[in-house]
């Protein structure tokens, strides 16, 4: 391993893939599942396409003011969310396909795997679904507003969490499926096989398990207070980033099979792979760090 960002670490240990830096800081991080692309979004607007060689594809640095994004698995669309309110959907080269702006703060947003619905939640506690074109086909009121939004791959369906309120579990009409009360807070959600997993960072209540009707399977403990969660698309890894700046990489029944202390340079957003067999970090430099195990 050259990066000596991982020096300080144990278990088994993962190959080194690319390392990139983007000194105006990164604001998001989303991989592409089935095109394998990672799209990275910086503090000045800068958005950049690489492949997971680390290959830079594509650059656009006109996303001004940027917060948030989402980048669908298929890689033919995304969306930004600039400012408090904006959103602005693009295509494969980075370009604009439509922008458009709200009442209120988005505070969060999900695509869709094939980029053909987008939903996002306001704090008005009002969630939104609209197709790729954008039209709105269901406007629901929530308990709270959702904090944490994701799509399922194997149904036209989504999961939405509240900081304690509820998990609950939507179709694209917005009529719900399930709805559970979260008695904590949620610092991040993932979802795995097509919602039959759904993880939760619960700071210190752990990493927190769901099944898909929403029935608490159980907790992950880990030394730390979990703040960020990713999990691959098949039943593989889990990866968790704590407060004290150590990411843990799990198999599925919660075992550690390597854990990492960046405590040099923070590590502020991660992301796995869909086999469960790389890993990206950025970090509070603009580090982007790509890591395989064979």
């Amino acid at each position: 391993m050259a990066s000596p960002l991982l020096h300080n670490s144990h278990g088994s240990r993962p190959a080194e893939v690319f390392e990139d830096f983007f000194s105006d800081g990164v604001v998001a991080i989303d991989f592409a599942d089935e095109a394998r692309t990672l799209l990275v979004g910086t503090e000045s607007g800068h958005l950049c396409l690489m492949n997971q060689n680390g290959d830079r594809l594509v650059e656009d640095r006109s996303f001004v003011g940027l917060r948030k994004l989402v980048w669908s698995d298929s890689g033919n669309i995304g969306v930004a969310v600039l400012g408090h309110s904006r959103m602005v959907c693009f295509d494969a080269r980075l370009k604009p396909l439509w922008d458009a702006s709200i009442t209120g703060r988005i505070v969060s947003i999900a695509i869709s795997p094939h980029g053909s619905h987008i939903a996002f939640s306001s704090d008005s506690a009002r969630l939104h679904i609209v197709t790729a074109d954008r039209k709105e086909i269901a406007k629901v009121d929530t308990k709270r507003a959702m904090e944490h939004l994701t799509f399922l791959g194997e149904a036209p369906e989504l999961i939405g969490a509240a900081e304690f309120g509820q998990l609950c579990r939507l179709d694209l009409n917005g009529r719900e499926i399930w709805n559970e009360r979260l008695m904590n807070n949620a610092g991040d959600m993932a979802v795995s096989e097509g919602g039959k997993r759904i993880f939760l960072a619960a700071f210190n209540h752990g990493v927190q398990v769901y099944d898909r009707s929403g029935t608490q399977l159980g907790s992950f403990g880990i030394d730390g207070i979990p703040s960020r969660v990713s999990a691959s698309a098949t039943k593989s890894r889990v990866a968790v980033l704590t407060l004290e700046n150590r990411i843990f990489w799990l198999n599925f029944e919660g075992t550690i099979q390597w854990a990492v202390d960046i405590s040099q340079d923070p590590p502020v957003h991660i992301c796995t792979g869909p086999l469960g067999d790389r890993l990206f970090i950025a970090t509070q430099s603009g580090c982007v760090l790509q890591v395989a195990w064979p």
